[in-house]
């Protein structure tokens, strides 16, 4: 009886472990990194038409699917800037300006995004390249000093005792 309870006991915590493992997030630096990585250098490719902006929107949301917190919004608010740009209507003034406009307003989290993937995953977003990871030594820290300076305008001489060389 006790050990079909625990073979009952086995497989059912074997199954959650099993469904808790394959839903759980990939949402990593380095799973971001590798999906990056599969996207150079197309992601820096220039769009000039609305099938080349369409598989740009495609490339981003890949990489939003799986963007970390750090940078999550931040790509969100890029992806919907190109999901509206393949929406464009180039012959209108107003809907490219429109397009103008919102891309000033996302270069704050344009330059998070581009900062995060340098310093994360050694590549320079804007230019589909990788760059080699940065070889900055972290800051060191120096220890106050404890002792006081030593004075130099005064001088203290210690004199020896003197030795009498008469004799009583």
């Amino acid at each position: 009886m006790c050990t079909r309870r625990l073979v009952v006991l086995a497989t059912v915590t074997s199954f959650c472990l099993l469904s808790l493992g394959a839903c759980s997030s990939s949402r990593t630096g380095t799973n971001f990194c590798r999906v990056l990585q599969k996207e150079l250098p197309a992601i820096a490719m220039s769009m000039t038409t609305p099938s080349e902006v369409s598989a740009m929107v495609s490339r981003y949301q890949k990489l939003l699917d799986v963007a970390p917190l750090a940078i999550e919004d931040d790509l969100k608010i890029l992806t919907n800037l190109l999901e509206k740009s393949a929406k464009v209507d180039a012959s209108d003034p107003e809907s490219v300006q429109e397009i103008a406009d919102l891309a000033y307003a996302v270069n704050k989290s344009a330059l998070a995004v581009s900062a995060w993937t340098k310093d994360t995953c050694a590549v320079d977003i804007s230019l589909g390249v990788n760059i080699d990871p940065p070889r900055v030594a972290p800051p060191t820290t120096v220890a106050p000093t404890t002792t006081a300076p030593l004075d130099t305008t005064t001088t203290s001489v210690i004199q020896a005792p003197e030795v009498s060389t008469t004799t009583p």
